[in-house]
């Protein structure tokens, strides 16, 4: 009987937090269910077969009530709480990859370039079936992140399942973990002089990244361009804050980026474009797939629900869930919660929704892959004199590998500018934002329907 009163003043103390609720519930609702959850536990602890110690059981209760609420909240015990409390901005050992979860395991959303994952040929929906040759079904992110990381220089073997055109691979793959420091901003080029047209390919959202892109637009500006291709193809997210301060380089001042809201009044916020550094004007489109994903997806979100640009490409992936760490227990423990949910200034809410491209091109599984590889550093520094026949025709397909959402996006900028002669402006504007008459007799981007007419 003691036993069992000890754990209904833990439970109830565990609900009586005043953060976690959104209202007031009436205890007789409550008690008779933590009534039934002591009962089961104190029966375990004096009839079980062996005997049990009654923390794991608690912590156990714990791990299961919060996995059954969505794949990001967890129940952290004391030595993960306080491994969470350590400094991570420092340099750590990893192997580089954005993941999620689906169907209760690890998913690969993005590899990060110059990786070990990279380096090895991890491809987006890869699915991490082992680490270190046990099961990663059922993991939380916290634990399988722990596995991953390490010592830079230690070796770490994951086995992934990998489905391919009906066809189903499990490999193991061994990759020496890195510190891993990779440069945001990639291939800053004009693509098309003639038509003024200039390409920012962006791999991640990092403390330097608005910068680093502010300098990129800049240093086009100055070769001619008139309008850029803001590459976010298989950017797996990074910092809400460079997610804001990027978008604010596209919008006016005091439009709506992004909001969170949840069931209390606390988790609501609504972020808006600051006026106080300089925001661009061109013409946009903003490329991206189904590996596009967390801050991302803010950006698109924002770009599109302002008509500010035109989104080209596929649905992205749809992650976007805020995750509050609320320490229980005297601090020893901590519940990681999913408190808020990320939400487009439409209202849209991209978790599990994801945004749905202007003009939606379609690219096969294999030709998505191989362009992946195209930016390989092992690609562009294979060795074809002593390759296998093999992988020269690999190669072959690889560097013939045509890229049709890249190239559906300077279709799109030059029609527009054939179209508006130099008004480039108005095309993007909120109220008319039409690119073609109602009749829709030229090829054009149709915003309220998502597809491409023709």
């Amino acid at each position: 009987m003691k036993m069992k009163k000890i754990l209904i003043y833990f439970f109830t103390a565990l609900i009586a937090l005043p953060s976690f609720a959104a209202e007031q519930r009436n205890p007789d609702d409550i008690f008779p269910l933590l009534d039934l959850m002591a009962t089961s536990i104190a029966i375990v602890e004096s009839d079980y077969v062996d005997d049990v110690n009654v923390t794991n059981i608690i912590y156990g209760a714990l791990h299961g009530m919060l996995k059954s609420l969505d794949p990001h909240s967890e129940f952290m015990e004391p030595a993960e709480a306080n491994e969470l409390k350590i400094d991570t901005a420092g340099e750590f050992g990893g192997i580089g990859i954005e993941i999620g979860m689906r169907d209760s395991y690890p998913l690969v959303i993005a590899p990060i370039e110059d990786t070990p994952a990279f380096e090895a040929g991890l491809l987006p929906k890869d699915k991490i079936i082992k680490i270190e040759g046990d099961s990663a079904r059922n993991l939380t992110l916290t634990k399988i992140i722990k596995k991953l990381r390490g010592e830079p220089g230690t070796e770490v073997k994951i086995t992934i399942q990998r489905e391919r055109n009906g066809m189903r691979e499990i490999k193991d793959v061994e990759l020496t973990r890195a510190i891993i420091k990779t440069k945001k901003i990639r291939d800053v080029v004009m693509l098309d002089i003639t038509n003024g047209i200039g390409y920012i390919r962006m791999i991640g959202f990092d403390k330097p990244s608005p910068v680093d892109l502010r300098n990129g637009i800049e240093s086009l500006v100055t070769q001619g361009m008139v309008s850029l291709i803001f590459d976010l193809r298989n950017n797996g997210g990074g910092l809400l804050k460079s997610a804001i301060d990027i978008s604010e380089m596209f919008l006016s001042p005091d439009q709506i980026i992004v909001s969170t809201k949840g069931r209390i009044p606390g988790q609501d916020h609504v972020y808006r474009a600051k006026s106080s550094k300089k925001n661009y004007e061109m013409p946009l489109v903003i490329l991206v797939n189904g590996s596009s994903a967390s801050a991302s997806e803010i950006v698109t979100g924002a770009i599109k629900d302002h008509k500010r640009g035109v989104i080209v490409g596929s649905k992205t992936y749809g992650k976007g869930s805020v995750q509050s760490v609320l320490p229980i227990g005297n601090g020893k423990c901590s519940l990681r919660l999913t408190t808020a949910k990320y939400y487009t200034p439409s209202g849209v809410c991209i978790h599990g929704t994801g945004i749905y491209p202007n003009v939606e091109v379609e690219i096969s599984l294999e030709d998505e892959i191989r362009l992946i590889q195209k930016h390989s550093r092992a690609f562009k520094n294979m060795d074809l004199d002593n390759a296998t026949e093999k992988e020269k025709k690999e190669y072959e397909k690889i560097k013939k590998v045509e890229d049709v959402q890249l190239d559906r996006a300077m279709d799109l900028l030059k029609a527009m500018r054939f179209i508006s002669g130099d008004k480039f402006i108005s095309l993007f504007e909120s109220k008319p934002a039409v690119i073609a008459p109602k009749e829709k007799k030229v090829k054009t981007a149709d915003f309220e329907t998502n597809k491409f007419s023709k």
